[in-house]
């Protein structure tokens, strides 16, 4: 006898696990809080001064990784579901490299620029790179556009890095490309959340082309679709999705590339109900990933890069192999 979860009692239990999530982000640190002193903090106006603290610094974290890890989640299953590929993420396209060439510049040249304007540059730095990918392959085939995507990455990477070497800025660039939460204020929560958010809803109307995008050219030329220009859509909102979060966050690895694939098994694979499952899958992943960061070696912290590698790297291989066998 086998017992079958329905799609809604999923969603409702991962939104259960994600109030869970929070509250152990939340509560767990370099100092603990138990459920009593939160709850008084939050209704009673108790422990005002702990409470300050967590309103400053923990709760700002909270919502970005939730958002942050929600965009990076859609962006991976976008980019798997385009390029055909189970190894595929965002940083395919040259978006990370794009948004990390403009962002050492401002560093470099610019050091006391505004953050909405950093988060700016990022998009403009993600969207040129993804452009420059479609420019370079120009071609509807999806293995010219990995090739360049590679090529291209490579490249403003080392334009990256050049830059600051010559600008002896390498260290704040290190720091930021080191990736993670840290430091994430509400100012910049409130400037990140309403383009992502409209990021996100905006890809799950775009679920049914994204699916018949999965199958061949031909089909889906065949079914409707404007293959090139709805790839070049989605292509244009992975960079937007990424770019943002970059700009917060830096550089994060593995979780564009895991969170599909663990959505993939709880929700299946009709994009109508993948979307919304990587983004809650994300929203969790980074929210854990970013409290381990910080319990593990209470008080000082790990970076989030480091917690992430060691739960994507053999991930990675695992779906090589599988593939390989395949």
């Amino acid at each position: 006898m086998t017992f079958k979860i329905s799609m809604p009692l999923r969603f409702v239990l991962g939104f259960l696990v994600l109030g869970l999530s929070c509250y152990a982000a939340l509560a767990c640190g370099a100092v603990n809080y138990s459920f009593s002193f939160l709850w008084e903090g939050f209704t009673k106006g108790l422990h005002q001064t702990e409470m300050a603290s967590l309103y400053e610094l923990r709760i700002p974290r909270i919502f970005a990784a939730a958002i942050i890890g929600a965009a990076l989640g859609v962006s991976g299953t976008i980019m798997q579901a385009v390029t055909r590929n189970p190894l595929a993420d965002p940083g395919l396209l040259g978006v990370s490299a794009g948004a990390k060439l403009m962002l050492s510049i401002i560093i470099a040249f610019l050091p006391g620029l505004a953050f909405p304007f950093k988060m700016g540059a990022a998009f403009i730095g993600a969207a040129l790179g993804t452009m420059l990918v479609l420019f370079i392959s120009r071609s509807s085939s999806i293995y010219k556009i990995v090739l360049a995507g590679a090529a291209i990455s490579a490249f403003l990477l080392a334009l990256s890095n050049a830059i600051s070497l010559l600008s002896k800025t390498s260290k704040e660039l290190t720091m930021w490309t080191s990736g993670g939460l840290a430091g994430v204020t509400g100012y910049e929560v409130k400037l990140l959340v309403p383009v992502l958010v409209a990021g996100l809803v905006i890809s799950f109307f775009f679920a049914k082309q994204i699916g018949i995008l999965t199958m061949s050219d031909d089909v889906a030329t065949g079914l409707g679709v404007s293959t090139q220009k709805v790839r070049f859509l989605l292509f244009i909102l992975v960079a937007v999705l990424t770019g943002a979060s970059v700009s917060v966050i830096g550089e994060i690895a593995f979780v564009g590339l895991i969170v599909p694939h663990f959505a993939r098994f709880v929700s299946g694979s009709s994009y109508r109900v993948l979307l919304p499952m990587s983004a809650l899958v994300g929203a969790i992943f980074l929210i854990i990933s970013d409290m381990l960061s910080r319990v593990l070696a209470a008080p000082f912290e790990i970076p989030v890069i480091a917690i992430l590698s060691v739960v994507g790297l053999p991930f990675f291989i695992f779906i090589v192999r599988r593939g390989l066998k395949a």
